[in-house]
């Protein structure tokens, strides 16, 4: 698989990103194509990426993840990011100013709700099937 990272397909289109201590967030080269790849033979719509292991987010992880969603956007895929630790969630609003350009969740569950309200919101409007 890819290395640093663990990806398990939840099913409703979505896939579950473990972030492992192998991750180096400084090399996005060498992950996001992988990433990519995968979330694209899964099928994915939406990408879950779980921060539970992560305590702190400076500049050079939100510039990670930020890359990522701009990749999950470029490809169709919604990234929200669920289990903030709240030391992290208080760096991270130091760093920026305004909202993150991802979605956010309390949790995995939380997140897979908001998933589930977006395609009924996509399907109202005539976006998806």
């Amino acid at each position: 698989m890819i290395p640093g990272i663990h990806l398990t397909p939840l099913g409703d289109d979505s896939v579950l990103l473990e972030p492992g201590e192998g991750l180096d967030p400084t090399d996005p080269d060498a992950y996001l194509v992988p990433l990519l790849e995968f979330l694209q033979k899964k099928r994915a719509r939406f990408l879950i990426y779980d921060l539970k292991n992560v305590a702190l987010i400076d500049g050079v992880y939100y510039e990670w993840i930020t890359a990522m969603n701009a990749l999950c956007l470029i490809a169709g895929i919604r990234m929200v990011v669920a289990n903030i630790r709240p030391y992290a969630a208080y760096a991270l609003s130091q760093l920026i100013d305004g909202d993150p350009p991802f979605l956010c969740a309390l949790d995995v569950d939380n997140a897979r709700q908001t998933i589930l309200r977006l395609v009924s919101a996509d399907t109202l409007t005539g976006l998806r099937p």
